[in-house]
């Protein structure tokens, strides 16, 4: 038998391509990790029949905060019979395929550059499960930023609602009252307007989903209501926006409905302001 010295340097070899194998197999799995996706699809019988909302794939609980890394993206599908869409009220990600009205049969993708909460509504859905949040936590540090991404901007339509323009430092517009459950047929909210403001134009705009107001099943946003006020004072300025009558057949077939309210002040200079809010009312 061979002395042990005669082993020894070829163990010391063995021994040192074994832990050079073991830390490339430890390094491999981070450089195949791949940003994180998630998936939410409307599902038309969340907790309860017919309480539709945005639920993961395979599961009746709504969505209402989903988690995903920077970089990541969250696919959006609609096959149910209830038409929706997805209504950034905040910073906006870049989506492609998602409907700027509420629509069946539908399938996009939105992409999360940047780390912050984002938050989005669907008026349509059972008025528990419209609103929604998405936090992309940045990759290095596993927690939730305090960084926000950047607004896409929208192209606004008259026919219906689009992505809103939140009111920041000097804008004509200050803050919305406006409560998300109301009763009877008139939408009632406040506005703050500033100096900057005083003397525009306030356009209130109510809006339901076409499907909820014929049994065509009409997808596309339409125009329920409607009021404009012109020269304005600085200061809170109150208004009260009844439905039209297509609006209260809905409301009287259904006994409640849910709206896309558009705020939008335009001044006397300068680019005008638009907020968006949900509201659901109720007989």
């Amino acid at each position: 038998m061979k002395p042990l010295s005669v082993f020894r340097p070829r163990l010391l070899v063995l021994l040192a391509l074994a832990a050079l194998i073991g830390a490339a197999v430890a390094v491999l799995p981070a450089l195949a990790a791949a940003p994180p996706e998630a998936k939410l699809e409307v599902n038309q019988n969340c907790v309860e029949a017919n309480w539709p909302c945005w639920a993961t794939p395979g599961s009746s609980s709504p969505a209402s905060k989903v988690t995903i890394a920077t970089g990541g993206e969250v696919m959006f599908t609609d096959k149910a019979s209830t038409a929706a869409t997805v209504v950034w009220t905040g910073s906006a990600p870049a989506c492609t395929g998602v409907p700027t009205s509420a629509m069946t049969g539908w399938e996009g993708k939105c992409k999360f550059e940047q780390a912050g909460t984002y938050k989005f509504e669907s008026s349509t859905l059972w008025p528990e499960y419209t609103k929604y949040e998405i936090v992309v936590e940045a990759a290095a540090a596993g927690t939730t930023p305090t960084t926000t991404a950047t607004t896409t901007p929208t192209t606004t339509t008259p026919s219906a609602p689009t992505t809103p323009s939140e009111p920041g430092h000097g804008s004509p517009l200050g803050a919305l009252k406006l409560a998300s459950t109301q009763r009877g047929s008139t939408v009632r909210g406040q506005v703050k307007v500033s100096q900057a403001g005083a003397g525009g134009r306030l356009e209130v705009g109510l809006f339901a989903a076409g499907g909820s107001l014929a049994k065509n099943g009409h997808s596309t946003q339409k125009r329920v209501g409607r009021l404009v006020r012109s020269s304005l004072q600085a200061g809170s300025v109150s208004f009260s926006v009844p439905l039209n009558a297509n609006g209260k057949a809905a409301l009287r077939r259904h006994r409640r409905l849910a709206l896309t309210v558009k705020v939008t002040l335009t001044p006397q200079h300068g680019a005008a302001v638009t907020v968006t809010r949900s509201v659901v009312v109720h007989t």
